[in-house]
Order: C-alpha cells, then structure tokens, then sequence
C-alpha cells in the first residue's frame, strides 16, 4: 500500500486515514519516528504505559513543582455563630 501526504507550509503533515486506520490511532495518541541507519522512518505508535502520577512527576520535572506554602491562619478564637 502506497498513502503519500503533503507537507504544509508550517511543515505539519495530516496522517492519512488510511495509515489512522492501520495504527488504530485515536486523538492525543503518541507517535514514534524510528531512522535506521540506512535512512529508512517507520512510524509506530507509542503505548501509554504512563500512569497519572507519571504524568505529574514528568510535568513537574518539566514545569516545577505547583506546590505553595500553606497559609497560617493563626490559632482557632473558639466557636463561629452565623445567624
């Protein structure tokens, strides 16, 4: 099977249906550029073996961490009475 695609001006390439079909690629899934030596580009899709804590740890390593200080409000005065 021979699909071709044409680069766009911002170098971006839609991949074809066909070849969407084929790697059973879904939105937001991760591809894989493999060269060989001789030159040759296989494209895979990558598996997601990430968890949700893999995420947040890549992102903080990335981005740094979102952590703030927690904010002393001081010692409780006693009961609140709303009316």
């Amino acid at each position: 099977m021979i699909v071709s695609a044409t680069m766009t001006a911002k170098n971006q390439v839609t991949i074809p249906k066909a070849i969407r079909d084929l790697l059973n690629l879904k939105r937001a899934d991760t591809l894989e550029f493999v060269v060989t030596d001789e030159g040759q580009i296989t494209l895979e899709k990558q598996e997601s073996n990430a968890n949700l804590w893999d995420v947040v740890a890549q992102q903080e390593k990335e981005y740094g961490s979102i952590d703030t200080p927690e904010f002393d409000w001081g010692s409780d005065v006693g009961t609140e009475v709303i009316d």
